[in-house]
């Protein structure tokens, strides 16, 4: 037992220098792996709305539907003189049309972390008014 507790100081002194460059060398890569996993993070862009800011996408495409109906309908009634029959018509088909973009706004998921990372990321440059 007196061996070991010989042994040991002079295993420090002897590998001193490498356990310390070791310790450095995993610090370092540590950083590196907390750098590159906040690098890798889906922009905030992309990532789930609320609760209120979907409700007033799903309101606004349905509103939207209506009125391009209304106004197209409004707009044919004026240039064949035909003032209740195509306004009805297409506000109607802007009603429908509402609906079914609503729906599928509804029933559209988040994408996938795996999607995200599959996504381009914005260019700051490309971005920039030249």
């Amino acid at each position: 037992m007196a061996r070991q507790k010989d042994l040991k100081p002079e295993s420090d002194a002897k590998f001193g220098d490498i356990s310390a460059r070791l310790q450095d060398l995993g610090s370092r890569l540590a950083a590196e792996k907390k750098q590159t996993a906040q690098a890798e993070k889906p922009p905030t862009q992309y990532q789930g709305a609320t609760d209120y800011s979907r409700g007033y996408r799903l309101v606004s495409e349905f509103v939207a539907g209506i009125l391009v109906g209304g106004l197209l309908g409004y707009g044919l009634d004026y240039i064949f003189h035909t003032l209740p029959l195509f306004f009805i018509i297409f506000l109607l088909a802007g009603f429908g049309a509402g609906m079914v973009n609503m729906s599928r706004s509804a029933n559209r998921s988040a994408p996938s972390a795996e999607e995200l990372a599959k996504m381009p990321k914005p260019n700051d440059d490309e971005t920039e008014d030249k």
